[in-house]
C-alpha cells in the first residue's frame, strides 16, 4: 500500500509519471519559439504539463490546478487578473451554486422523492439509461445551461440510482451519472443555447464580422445527427461497456411517495423559481450562474432548514471551484503566451494551396478541433480554431457555416473529462472519477470522428449546405 503525503498519492508509478511529464515539460519550454511569440513554448509546456497531470490522474485534480497556477504567475505567463478570473466566473458560480442546491436535495429528502417517482415503470438498465438520456435532452430545450440542468438532475438522479441498487462506484451508478453530465452535454450541442460552448463559438465568428446563425436552421443542421444520432450511440456504449442488473427497489421498506417534508417543499417552490429565471434569462440577462449562486444562498437562510452553513464550505465544492478555475485558466496562457496563436498557424500550414475539397476541409477543421481540444480545453480550441476558417474557407471552398458546424462536431468528440468544464464538474458533483468513464469517452471521441463527422457531412449536403 503506497503512502500518501498531503492527499497525494506517492505509488512509484504516479511519481515516475509526474517526474516524466516535468522533464517533457522543461524541454519543450527550451525549445526556440516562434517569431513574435516570445513566450509560446513556456505557456505550451506549462499547459501540457498540467494537462497531463489530468489525463492520468497522476495527481489529484486540486493539486494539479494549483502546480498550475503556481506555475503560470511564477512565470508571469499571463496577466494576473485575466489568470484568476475563473474563480469569479459565472461558470464558478454556477457550480458553488449548483452544488450547494444539490446538498439541500439530499438533506430534504426532495431528491429521494422525485428518484422514487422516477422509478416506477423502470423494468430494465437499458430503459433507465434511455429515460435520462431523453429526460435531461428535454430539459435542454427549457434550462439554457448545462451547469444549470446538472444542478437539477443530478441531486435525483444520484437517489435514483441508490434507490435502484446500483452503489456509488458500480458499473450501473457509473452508466447513470455519465448519460445525465456527459450524454447531456455532448447531444446539447444539437441545440443552439443549450451548450454555452455554441454560444462561445457562435460569438467568436460573430466577431470576425460573420452573421450568427439562428435557433431554426442550427436545429435543422445537427438535431439529427449531434443530437439523435450521437445519443444513440452513447446509450448503446453504456449498455455494453458499463453492462448493470436491472434496478431493484426494496418496496417493502419504502416510505409513502406522498411523505413530503415541509423543507423538500420550499425547496421544490425555490427550484420552480430557479428554473424559471433560467428560462426567461432573455428578459432579465442575469447569467446563469449567479442566479444559481442566489438559489444556494437561499439555502443557507436557517428558518427555511433547506442546507446548513458548514455545507457551503466543504471541501469538495471549494475543489470543484478550484478545478474549474485552473481549466479556464488554460485558455488565458495559451491565448497571452502566444501558444494559441502557434498552434492556429501550423494549422493553417496543413491546407494545401490548391486542389482541396469543402469535405477536406470539413474533416480538417474536426478532427483539429477534437485533438487541440485534449490539451487546450474546449474553449482553448474554439480560441485556436475559429480564426483559422477564413483560411480554410478560402483554400479548401468550404462555406463558413459548414465550418462553425465542422468546429463543433469536432469538439463533441470529447476523449477525457478536463477537457470540457460541465463534464468534469458534473462528474465531481456525481461522486464518480474521471479514470473510471474513459473507455466511454474514447470510443465515443472516436466513433465521433468516424462516424458522426461524415454523417454530419452527408445531412449538410442534403440540405444543401455544403457544395
Amino acid at each position: 500500500m503506497s503512502a500518501r503525503i498531503l492527499g497525494i498519492d506517492l505509488a512509484p508509478r504516479k511519481l515516475a509519471l509526474v517526474v516524466l511529464f516535468a522533464l517533457a515539460a522543461l524541454i519543450v519550454s527550451q525549445l526556440p519559439p516562434p517569431a513574435g511569440t516570445p513566450n509560446a513554448m513556456t505557456g505550451l509546456a506549462i499547459v501540457a504539463f498540467t494537462v497531463a497531470l489530468w489525463a492520468t490522474a497522476a495527481l489529484p485534480a486540486l493539486h494539479s490546478g494549483a502546480i498550475f497556477f503556481a506555475l503560470a504567475l511564477a512565470t508571469n505567463i499571463a496577466p494576473t487578473i485575466p489568470l484568476l478570473s475563473g474563480f469569479w466566473s459565472n461558470a464558478a458560480a454556477l457550480v458553488f451554486g449548483g452544488l450547494m442546491i444539490g446538498g439541500a436535495a439530499e438533506r430534504t429528502g426532495l431528491g429521494r422523492y422525485v428518484a422514487r417517482a422516477l422509478m416506477s415503470g423502470v423494468a430494465t438498465y437499458p430503459r433507465f439509461i434511455a429515460g435520462v438520456l431523453i429526460g435531461s435532452g428535454a430539459l435542454s430545450f427549457i434550462v439554457p445551461t448545462t451547469m444549470g440542468r446538472l444542478a437539477i438532475t443530478l441531486p435525483i438522479l444520484m437517489a435514483a440510482a441508490k434507490e435502484a441498487g446500483y452503489a456509488p462506484g458500480s458499473r450501473g451508478y457509473i452508466g447513470i451519472i455519465l448519460t445525465a453530465v456527459a450524454g447531456n452535454y455532448l447531444t446539447s450541442y444539437a441545440i443552439l443555447p443549450a451548450n454555452l460552448t455554441n454560444i462561445i463559438a457562435l460569438g467568436a465568428l460573430e466577431g470576425m464580422g460573420v452573421p450568427t446563425l439562428q435557433y431554426g436552421p442550427y436545429l435543422l443542421m445537427c438535431l439529427p445527427i449531434l443530437g439523435i444520432v450521437k445519443g444513440l450511440l452513447f446509450w448503446a456504449a453504456v449498455c455494453l461497456l458499463l453492462p448493470a442488473p436491472p434496478p431493484q427497489v426494496d418496496t417493502a421498506t419504502e416510505e409513502s411517495p406522498n411523505a413530503l417534508s415541509p423543507a423538500a417543499r420550499r425547496l421544490a417552490v425555490l427550484l420552480s423559481i430557479t428554473v424559471l429565471l433560467w428560462m426567461l434569462d432573455f428578459v432579465h440577462h442575469i447569467k446563469p450562474g449567479w442566479i444559481a449562486l442566489a438559489a444556494g444562498l437561499v439555502c443557507l437562510i436557517p428558518g427555511l432548514a433547506l442546507a446548513r452553513l458548514e455545507d457551503a464550505v466543504d471541501l469538495n465544492k471549494l475543489t470543484s471551484v478550484f478545478s474549474l478555475a485552473a481549466v479556464l485558466g488554460v485558455a488565458t496562457v495559451l491565448t497571452h503566451s502566444g501558444a494559441g496563436t502557434m498552434i492556429a498557424q501550423g494549422l493553417t500550414q496543413l491546407v494545401p494551396a490548391s486542389g482541396a475539397t469543402p469535405v477536406y476541409g470539413f474533416m480538417l477543421i474536426t478532427v483539429a478541433a477534437s485533438v487541440i481540444a485534449t490539451f487546450a480545453t474546449v474553449v482553448g480550441a474554439i480560441a485556436i480554431v475559429t480564426p483559422t476558417l477564413p483560411a480554410i474557407e478560402a483554400a479548401s471552398g468550404l462555406p463558413m457555416t459548414a465550418g462553425i458546424i465542422a468546429e463543433l462536431t469536432g469538439l463533441q468528440a470529447l476523449f477525457f473529462p478536463f477537457e470540457a468544464v460541465p463534464v468534469m464538474v458534473g462528474l465531481m458533483m456525481g461522486k464518480v472519477a474521471a479514470p473510471s468513464t474513459l473507455r466511454i469517452l474514447i470510443l465515443l471521441a472516436v466513433t465521433g470522428l468516424i462516424v458522426i463527422a461524415p454523417l454530419q457531412i452527408a445531412w449538410l449536403k442534403i440540405l444543401g449546405v455544403m457544395p
